[in-house]
């Protein structure tokens, strides 16, 4: 079992130039050339937005399991386009250091209201349980998809998934959607869908790759990205629930939040955002406007 808190390259998430030029390549999913963050300059009335407690070090707490947006490469360095996307906003913002710190999923928000991390990413969906815990910033949107193993050879019914088992990243609105799904399943006779739930979602992919559970849900740039990399791994259906992701801060370090919202704009007004995404085929899901706590229907 893994900790429920690790620091994880330390030396690499700093932002100086030697560390910043030593993570430029991902390792798992072959070489991966990211953005130049040296070229980044900070934008001084961002800067002065930073609370004085988040000057020097920005600790960001992740589930870093979750390839392409956070995961750990070869050298057990944090590497992904949420990791990228922090770094040149830690740049924006004037920021000496990230800090990436390997939690569980479900530990994230807790551990940031809590203050041992100052800020939460994890592809992590705006819905109003989450905005009633904290502060959110949309700045990508992303819709969920299934996969299954390569031509469904079991075949599995997105629309009737009842009787099937289906995966999800526990403690995710994925997994929500799934029981919902299986709620209704039983409500019209039908069998109940065994859900498969665990915190590390690379794992389940494993699984569905190897025939081992009949499906998975997920976000859509999470299964596209991995059905590049497994051999037996197929997305399946169309994507539906589009919604805007962001990261998570504390509900009283509004001052944070402000700063967070002011950066990811200025990224997007500069199309810095979409050139940050792009090398790992995201920056379709890139949004125009950083909003701090929209409205959720």
């Amino acid at each position: 079992m893994k900790p429920t808190m690790r620091l994880v390259g330390a030396a690499c998430v700093a932002m100086t130039a030697v560390a910043l030029s030593s993570c430029a390549l991902a390792g798992k999913s072959g070489a991966m050339q990211s953005y130049d963050f040296n070229s980044i300059k900070p934008d001084p009335v961002i800067a002065a937005m930073v609370p004085q407690a988040n000057r020097d070090t920005l600790r960001v707490a992740m589930e870093l399991h979750y390839s392409p947006a956070e995961f750990l490469d070869d050298a057990n360095q944090p590497v992904g386009y949420e990791v990228d996307v922090l770094k040149a906003l830690a740049k924006v913002m004037g920021i000496k250091e990230v800090q990436f710190i390997d939690e569980d999923f479900d530990s994230i928000i807790p551990k940031v209201n809590e203050g041992t991390d100052d800020l939460g990413m994890a592809a992590l969906t705006l819905n109003k349980e989450r905005l009633r815990q904290g502060n959110m910033v949309s700045y990508v949107e992303a819709g969920y998809s299934y996969a299954t193993q390569r031509d469904n050879p079991k075949e599995f019914d997105p629309v009737s998934p009842c009787g099937f088992t289906v995966a999800a990243q526990s403690d995710t609105t994925q997994a929500d959607t799934l029981q919902a799904a299986s709620d209704q399943c039983v409500l019209i006779g039908k069998s109940p869908v065994t859900i498969i739930t665990e915190s590390d979602q690379d794992k389940l992919i494993s699984q569905v790759d190897q025939g081992s559970i009949d499906a998975i849900i997920g976000e859509t740039p999470i299964l596209a990205y991995n059905q590049a990399k497994y051999q037996n791994f197929e997305m399946f259906g169309e994507p539906f629930e589009t919604a805007p992701q962001g990261p998570f801060i504390a509900k009283d370090n509004v001052e944070l939040a402000k700063a967070v919202r002011a950066g990811l704009q200025k990224m997007m007004d500069t199309g810095m955002l979409a050139d940050v995404l792009s090398p790992w085929g995201e920056d379709t899901i890139a949004l125009h406007y950083a909003t701090l706590n929209p409205p959720i229907a």
